[in-house]
């Protein structure tokens, strides 16, 4: 790939692919190398058939990235959080925190869903699991954003 154009996808597709990274890694330090990666990676591929192709493998390589830096020791070990970092637009900052709260495979789901906008079919490609365990894990993710809400009230 050359370099105009991957400074091209780069630029458009950065802050997704922190966003993802910061939601899994809760620090912007790594989400940070986990965007560096992904666009190394990225350098090294061959032309993408179409955009969004080029958009479920940039999210489906930050999200192996991410997964490989939570099970360092040194994350499995050592814990901060700078919630700061990750802000969405027109969003309920208590919410999000609810969010960043749950399972690593609950917060997958829902960001994919509710903040990408991606369907439930293409979140299964792009986790690479069944359509009935992302159905599952949005219902899971729901049921347990629902009782804190509740709680909190």
């Amino acid at each position: 790939m050359d370099n105009e154009a991957l400074e091209s996808i780069f630029y458009r597709y950065r802050e997704m692919v922190y966003k993802t990274a910061f939601l899994y890694l809760k620090n912007e330090a790594d989400a940070l190398d986990v965007v560096q990666n992904t666009f190394l990676k990225l350098s090294k591929q061959k032309k993408f058939n179409d955009e969004e192709h080029l958009k479920r493998w940039l999210l489906r390589v930050s999200i192996n990235l991410c997964k490989n830096n939570l099970k360092s020791y040194w994350k499995r070990n050592v814990s901060v959080f700078e919630e700061e970092f990750y802000q969405l637009e027109n969003s309920d900052l208590k919410l999000q925190e609810l969010v960043f709260k749950l399972a690593p495979k609950y917060k997958g789901v829902i960001h994919l869903y509710y903040y990408e906008g991606y369907s439930v079919k293409e979140i299964s490609v792009i986790l690479k699991i069944s359509e009935a365990a992302v159905k599952q894990r949005l219902k899971r993710a729901r049921t347990k954003l629902k009782i804190e809400l509740e709680a909190e009230s």
